[in-house]
Order: C-alpha cells, then sequence, then structure tokens
C-alpha cells in the first residue's frame, strides 16, 4: 500500500515539524536552560530529517506504483502537515524546567514510535518494512538521549542539594 518514499515523506514531515515546533518554543522560552534543551531537540529533529532523506528503495516501482506512490503522497502529506501529534508548542514554550521538556519531548518522540509502529501494518515490502523499523530504532535513540539528560540533571540536582 506505501512505498519507501511515502514513508521516508512522512518521517520527513514529522521531524520538520518537530523542528518548527522545538525552535518557535526555543525562542519564546523564558529559561535560559529550557531555551537551551528547546533548541537542542530542534537540531535533533533537523538531523533526523536529513537522514530521512537518505532512505531510498533497491526496487523500481512499477508504473502501477508510482501512480499509487503520488495519490499516497498528496494523502499522507496533508495529513501529516502541521501535526504535531501531541506535542504542544504552547506547552513548551511555557515550560518552567528542563525536566517538563524532557518528558514533553519523550512523549512525542513516543507518540512518533506508535505512529510509524501503526504503519508496518500498511506496508507489504519487506524493505520499506525494515527501513520504517530504521527509522523507529533512530527515534528510540532520541529518547535514549532524553533520557540521560534526564539523569543527568537529576544528579546535577542531588549535588547542588548535597552541598547546601
Amino acid at each position: 500500500m506505501f512505498t519507501i518514499g511515502d514513508i521516508r515523506n512522512i518521517a520527513i514531515q514529522i521531524e520538520k515539524n518537530g523542528e518548527e515546533t522545538y525552535r518557535n518554543a526555543s525562542k519564546a522560552a523564558k529559561d535560559p536552560n529550557v531555551s537551551e534543551v528547546l533548541a537542542w531537540m530542534a537540531e535533533e529533529e533537523k538531523h533526523h530529517a536529513k537522514w530521512f532523506t537518505n532512505l531510498r528503495s533497491s526496487k523500481p516501482l512499477t508504473p502501477e506504483q508510482q501512480e499509487i506512490e503520488a495519490v499516497g503522497r498528496t494523502l499522507l502529506q496533508d495529513m501529516i502537515k502541521g501535526n504535531n501529534f501531541l506535542i504542544d508548542e504552547n506547552d513548551l514554550k511555557n515550560a518552567k524546567t528542563v525536566e517538563e521538556v524532557i518528558l514533553q519531548s519523550k512523549k512525542f518522540e513516543l507518540d512518533t514510535i506508535l505512529f510509524y509502529e501503526f504503519l508496518i501494518g500498511f506496508l507489504d515490502d519487506e524493505e520499506a518494512v525494515q527501513q520504517l523499523r530504521n527509522i523507529i530504532e533512530e527515534e528510540r535513540n532520541h529518547i535514549e538521549k532524553l533520557e540521560l539528560m534526564e539523569e543527568q540533571k537529576s544528579c546535577d540536582s542531588c549535588a547542588s542539594t548535597s552541598s547546601r
């Protein structure tokens, strides 16, 4: 039903939406630490979009698949464009702590993974399924980075509390 081109386009649009949301929130954040984490997340989303741009299928599409891909691309882009899933730019802008930003960012990454896992059911090309699994793994890496930041922040808080 969907080709790797469709999946690639969805992934790129999701990452662009995330980047824009994080950038806007970073500019509006009042706490410089919160702004810094949001800017970092925007850059991560930008890097992922570039990574997804390089995904290609080794199988040529039949004329029928090319036609289906063109229709699917339009439908999917309309569906995804401007949709930030459950990430709310206003919530990010109003976050008062880095921990709040990390929590919201992890939620966004998990929602993205769930969406990609949902799409696997619409793929009939094993190569495309594997590429989508690679995308999901990239999103999981994002969550791991956020968890490391969370742990570091927690350790920093413990150290500053114990030194008082």
